[in-house]
């Protein structure tokens, strides 16, 4: 009957709209606390060192999550049984790092919100591919897509406002969060599908191990990985050490505004995304590598003459050099990636990628040793010589399964 029917199809899409939410809300507290790293500092007494690992120790809870998820969600019948835990991680990760007050309770704090957004970014994905409505192939990757960019693009909107505005800059942009996070979940909840699409039935009876995986698919597999390794290595010093470079090098006083300089870099790396999903795999991936060396070389010209009309144009050809990167080389591992050990392959690519959050640590030590203005020359001169090198790299790669 035509209004059952009709009212089916609205209903599944507001579940899908609920649950992408979800998903970008816990992607709003990734990003968030970017433009108050350098008011935490001075709040709780904190050197650089001490901001990189509360960043670290965010990227350690996506990391676990992200391990311990990649089976479970794909083999869960009803996925709320991840899909609640994750949102409450969520919130209580929010919430505590609301209230954190030294180094110890805001690392725990991220800890607990890095388990939540990991564990979320997997059952969303899961979900989103499970309940498609239409059975469109691109849709779920279409939707993951813009929660995930909105919500990095958001997270430092907010708290960049709240800390312009000083509206409680270090609590209400969690708790807002939090808010957020408790009402979606119990929206997603209510309009969660009855039953749904039977689990897919392996076709092979061993899966290959993942030495075997890894040696089918070749050097072009591991030259992907630590491309996006290294685009996301950037994007994190750019998040943790930004907000000092903005107030010291180029003299930007008003913290809030830097907030507003991540979220557009954030958009951007989203607009590049979804543009390098049309185009060819191998050209998103080169194009990307030449405007990361480009960008650098930008930014390193900027920070030599102290030139913020300089810096802004780099970051802006960054955040599409993050795009391209990460399009190009996820479509590609996919492609290369043989059906019988495709899970085992994303899920060693994404850890290995995820390990670009211990990249801030030794900026930081470079920081405190240094002072900002040497650091941020020498780290991007670092950036550049090994951008150059991988670039070079994926000109020379075939990328063809073997």
């Amino acid at each position: 009957m035509p209004a059952p029917t009709l009212a089916g199809e609205r209903r599944s899409h507001a579940f899908v709209f609920c649950l992408s939410l979800s998903l970008m809300v816990s992607l709003m507290n990734s990003s968030a606390p970017t433009p108050l790293y350098p008011f935490y500092g001075e709040r709780f007494d904190l050197d650089t060192l001490d901001l990189t690992l509360i960043f670290g120790a965010y990227g350690v809870g996506v990391l676990v999550a992200l391990i311990a998820m990649v089976r479970l969600a794909g083999n869960l019948s009803d996925l709320r049984w991840v899909f609640v835990p994750a949102s409450l991680l969520v919130t209580f990760g929010a919430a505590a790092f609301a209230h954190g007050a030294a180094l110890g309770p805001l690392c725990a704090a991220r800890l607990l919100a890095g388990l939540g957004s990991g564990a979320m970014t997997a059952v969303v994905n899961a979900a989103l591919v499970r309940f498609n409505p239409g059975r469109s192939e691109k849709l779920p990757a279409l939707v993951a897509t813009l929660a995930m960019v909105s919500g990095l693009a958001l997270g430092p909107l907010v708290s960049g406002a709240a800390l312009q505005l000083d509206i409680r800059p270090l609590a209400s942009p969690f708790w807002l969060i939090g808010a957020l996070g408790l009402a979606l979940a119990a929206a997603t909840l209510l309009l969660w599908p009855v039953g749904g699409t039977p689990l897919p039935t392996p076709e092979h009876a061993r899966a290959a191990s993942l030495r075997e995986a890894l040696r089918g698919i070749g050097l072009p597999f591991h030259l992907c990985a630590w491309s996006v390794f290294f685009s996301w290595s950037f994007a994190a010093c750019v998040f943790v050490i930004g907000p000092h470079v903005a107030q010291q090098v180029f003299g930007l006083q008003d913290r809030g505004v830097f907030g507003y300089v991540v979220s557009a870099y954030l958009l951007v790396a989203g607009l590049s995304q979804l543009y390098c999903q049309r185009v060819d795999a191998r050209q998103a991936l080169l194009s990307g590598w030449l405007y990361q060396c480009l960008a650098l070389l930008v930014l390193l010209l900027a920070c030599y003459t102290r030139s913020p009309y300089l810096a802004l144009p780099g970051l802006a050809i960054g955040g599409y050099a993050y795009g391209a990167l990460f399009v190009g080389n996820a479509r590609l591992v996919n492609q290369l990636a043989p059906r019988h050990s495709h899970a085992k392959l994303i899920a060693y690519f994404y850890a290995t990628v995820y390990l670009f959050n211990a990249t801030p640590l030794p900026m930081g030590l470079l920081v405190d040793a240094y002072g900002v203005a040497t650091a941020s020359i020498v780290a991007l001169c670092l950036f550049l010589g090994l951008a150059l090198a991988l670039f070079a790299a994926a000109c020379r790669t075939r990328f063809a399964a073997r």
